[in-house]
């Protein structure tokens, strides 16, 4: 059957997996984006001040499968005020994906993992995009030293269900930098080893995103619809 130029644009819409990640401002976002998506592209930083100070997208290919990643501007960013930066949020994801997202990922790391600071997050993301976006979230918790050990990462679990809606996903990486100043071979070999470290961790997340990522989309609504809801800079 002959299939018109539009219907052809919606298969090819339908294969693409939209990812877009948020968390805080130092938490690892930039760094996620660079290991999805194999490149330097997005810029590091391991410091509070923020260095993402607009979305950017990237697209990459995984196991047969498109896949486009948005990087967002931090919470608590150090140069937006708290409206700014939702703002920012939601623009990015009415403007890039306009079919729809796949998949929100939470980065947070241990020394800003704070339950309440996320059920925030939830509960901001819950009324601005409304209730069912909560279902095509993950939080990614990063840093986490043991992430290859199953039993260290259902005690963390464990631990966190305690503080958190145990409903709550969980993924467990460790993305240690690589753009590290080389002064000798010691420091090389730290950069292959954490090269081989981000490895891991993307293939985890990305195995865990094959199997548990929806194939629609949660559908958004024009901008303007969500401006109202934004969180004001109290």
């Amino acid at each position: 059957m002959f299939k018109y130029p539009s219907d052809l644009k919606i298969i090819q819409k339908r294969i693409t997996k939209n990812l877009i990640i948020i968390g805080r401002t130092g938490s690892g976002k930039s760094t996620l984006s660079n290991v999805l998506t194999r490149s330097e592209d997005f810029e590091e930083s391991d410091c509070s001040n923020s260095v993402t100070l607009d979305f950017q997208k990237k697209g990459f290919e995984w196991n047969g499968k498109s896949f486009n990643v948005i990087d967002n501007v931090g919470f608590y960013n150090t140069h937006l005020s708290v409206n700014e930066v939702w703002h920012k949020i939601a623009r990015s994801f009415c403007s890039t994906m306009p079919e729809g997202i796949s998949q929100i990922l939470l980065v947070v790391d241990d020394s800003r993992f704070s339950a309440a600071e996320v059920e925030k997050i939830f509960g901001l993301l819950n009324s601005i995009f409304e209730n069912d976006i909560l279902d095509y979230v993950t939080i990614v918790r990063t840093k986490f030293n043991n992430f290859k050990s199953k039993k260290e990462c259902d005690a963390d679990k464990k631990l966190r269900n305690e503080i958190i809606n145990p409903r709550r996903n969980i993924v467990y990486v460790n993305n240690p930098p690589t753009n590290i100043q080389i002064i000798d071979e010691e420091d090389e070999e730290v950069v292959i080893i954490n090269k081989k470290i981000r490895e891991r961790s993307r293939k985890i997340i990305l195995d865990y995103l094959y199997k548990t990522c929806q194939d629609n989309y949660f559908k958004l609504k024009p901008l303007d619809q969500y401006v109202s809801r934004l969180p004001n800079n109290q």
